[in-house]
């Protein structure tokens, strides 16, 4: 008797349970009045793996204004300023720790549970000339004048587009044309019913607001949650998501596929909401509601199944009655909250998934990376904003905005930077222009010896302590202003890098010379003295700048002990020499630097023919070394008279 009379038990509550079901899905007039005719299914999550593989980018991320506002959906930037959308019908600036109320909507109300009568701004953008325009949920479209605080209605929820009347503005942008498109998310219900649109048909609209004629015109209808909305950087289309679907749509501006509409990117382990550029013809797609293939999520598991969406969205229609009718009889906040809660989003907050993702999508639609939290810290993201090196995460549901640093996003070739590499180069590049400058030349003495080992030839300084080598070759190169040969020399003579005496005796009165620069073969340890030499040169250069003077002057003496020349400063008169250096550049300037320097090759041109001879006298010269010494001795002792 006692299992007679459980079965029986349940078998009446399975019937009455049946009835309960048949009548709230046959009755009519029980709301919510919206149509549960179509099934659906959408396209399998992406797996997380590759580009969407898990990571901890996101995790970690600074609490910005933590308990000061809630809900920031949106975010826009003017003047290095950035600018949020927030509970209460209000746009604030935030500069810093400030936050500066810039425009309200809607009436005064008692708290946010009367949302319908605060207003609840939710997308935002500025156009070129700084005005700011606003999708209200409950109001409409505004332009704002952000100095004033003074808006203009452009569109309002009771004007009829298309035959409907829009219920829920969300997200806009704004063209160069100045002209708007914007998303109306559902035709039949407002933001505080925002579960029933997800259960029912989609409604939702991309609408194009033309700024000269101010009409309305609906591009793509019939889209399940209309959700965010950009432009592409050069206008040719624009993309669209679609929340309830996982997927963005991409509707073209120009082009053969004008006026046409595709799917953009699909299967998205989430539904996406708004949407941004990177600023680099890409992407930011954040997922408001994670989802994967073993979390799918419950609007759409029940896709495929109308009549069962159908019964859910009845049920919340009753309760959501039942307080209404509650406070028609006694009127109470209690009610009111009760009203609110039960079809709006934020009923769900306390159960959405742990996991949060941002994607980062190319022109084209592919997932170039993706962004994860898993810590807990953040949940609800709703935009994704890059702005000065962060990256800044909004929620309808938060009292708080979180920021990453784009260097730990990964996302550091974002950012806007100023390179100033060009100069290097063009200092590099300076000094070659300004070789024949009187200046370059010392620079190059001492940069060629390095990059010519063969020619040390440049070993001028060397050969007689390189103030010796550069006191023979200033001194003859004075009246044919070859000073600097020796300088320019030494970048001709890598054609001729075989005759090396040639380099040695590009002067032919100081053939003799070359004898001696054959020398530093012998002493390959002199090439290293030359280099601090020609450094010392220019200190001591100011020191005897007259006894130098006469040198270039008296040229012929010098052609007369033009063997001597080169051994006369080896042992002592090191500074000398560069002084000397130092004092024809000053004597060349006078006598007009750069035409010596540009007569100075056609020396060069010359001076092969005697080559000849500074081999057969460097032969001599190696035999009669002790000689050479004589002659240097008795040439430093000629060089200071002639100074004098």
């Amino acid at each position: 008797m006692k299992l007679k009379t459980i079965v029986q038990f349940f078998v009446v509550r399975a019937f009455e349970g049946i009835v309960a079901i048949t009548l709230v899905i046959l009755m009519p007039n029980i709301p919510p009045d919206a149509k549960f005719s179509k099934s659906f299914s959408v396209t399998p999550s992406l797996p997380l793996e590759n580009k969407l593989a898990l990571n901890e980018r996101l995790n970690h991320a600074e609490i910005w204004h933590k308990g000061e506002f809630i809900g920031p959906e949106a975010f826009a930037e003017y003047n290095g300023e950035l600018y949020t959308t927030i509970h209460g019908g209000d746009v604030v600036k935030l500069t810093g720790n400030h936050i500066t109320p810039v425009v309200k909507f809607g009436k005064p109300c008692k708290g946010f549970y009367q949302e319908q009568i605060c207003g609840r701004p939710l997308g935002l953008t500025f156009d070129k000339n700084g005005a700011l325009y606003v999708a209200d949920a409950y109001y409409g479209l505004f332009k704002v004048d952000i100095k004033t605080g003074k808006k203009l209605q452009l569109v309002s929820v009771d004007q009829e587009i298309d035959g409907k009347k829009p219920k829920l503005p969300n997200s806009v942008t704004v063209a160069n044309n100045g002209d708007l498109y914007w998303t109306d998310s559902s035709t039949e219900f407002t933001l505080q019913d925002g579960i029933f649109d997800m259960l029912a048909d989609g409604s939702g609209r991309l609408i194009h607001y033309d700024a000269k004629t101010k009409k309305n015109t609906v591009l793509i209808d019939g889209l399940h949650f209309a959700n965010g909305i950009v432009l592409s950087s050069d206008e040719s289309f624009l993309l669209v998501s679609e929340t309830a679907r996982s997927r963005v749509h991409r509707y073209y501006l120009k082009g053969p596929k004008k006026g046409t509409n595709d799917i953009f990117v699909d299967g998205l382990p989430g539904l996406p909401d708004n949407l941004h550029s990177d600023g680099q013809d890409g992407f930011l797609i954040p997922l408001v509601v994670a989802k994967d293939a073993l979390h799918p999520s419950p609007f759409q598991i029940f896709g495929p199944f109308p009549i069962a969406r159908k019964f859910f969205a009845r049920v919340l229609g009753l309760a959501e009655l039942g307080f209404r009718i509650l406070d028609q009889i006694y009127p109470n906040e209690f009610a009111e909250r009760g009203m609110h809660l039960v079809g709006h989003f934020t009923s769900l907050s306390f159960v959405l998934p742990s996991r949060v993702t941002v994607l980062h999508v190319s022109k084209t639609g592919e997932i170039l990376d993706s962004l994860h939290a898993l810590d807990k810290t953040i949940s609800g993201i709703s935009e994704a904003f890059i702005f000065q090196d962060y990256l800044y995460l909004g929620s309808p549901f938060n009292d708080y905005i979180a920021r990453v640093p784009l260097a730990k996003a990964g996302l550091k070739h974002l950012a806007s930077k100023a390179s100033s590499e060009t100069k290097s180069t063009t200092t590099k590049t300076s000094p070659k222009q300004t070789t024949p400058t009187t200046q370059a030349p010392p620079v190059t003495t001492t940069t060629t010896p390095p990059p010519t080992t063969k020619t040390p030839p440049t070993t001028k300084a060397p050969q007689t302590t390189p103030p010796t080598t550069k006191a023979p070759s200033t001194q003859t190169t004075a009246p044919p202003p070859t000073t600097k040969v020796p300088t320019t020399q030494t970048t001709p003579p890598p054609p001729t890098t075989k005759p090396t005496t040639t380099t040695r005796s590009t002067p032919p009165p100081t053939t003799t010379q070359a004898p001696t620069t054959k020398s530093p073969p012998t002493k390959t340890t002199s090439p290293p003295p030359p280099k601090p030499t020609t450094t010392t040169p220019t200190t001591e250069s100011p020191k005897q700048q007259p006894s130098p003077k006469p040198v270039p002057t008296t040229a012929s003496p010098v052609k007369q002990s033009a063997s001597t020349a080169v051994p006369k400063q080896q042992p002592h008169t090191t500074t000398p020499l560069p002084k000397s250096n130092g004092e024809t550049k000053q004597t060349i300037p006078s006598s007009s630097t750069t035409p010596p320097k540009q007569q100075s090759p056609t020396t060069t041109t010359a001076t092969p023919p005697p080559s000849k001879e500074s081999v057969k006298q460097s032969q001599s010269t190696e035999s009669g070394a002790q000689s050479k010494e004589q002659s240097k001795d008795s040439s430093t002792k000629e060089t200071p008279k002639s100074g004098k």
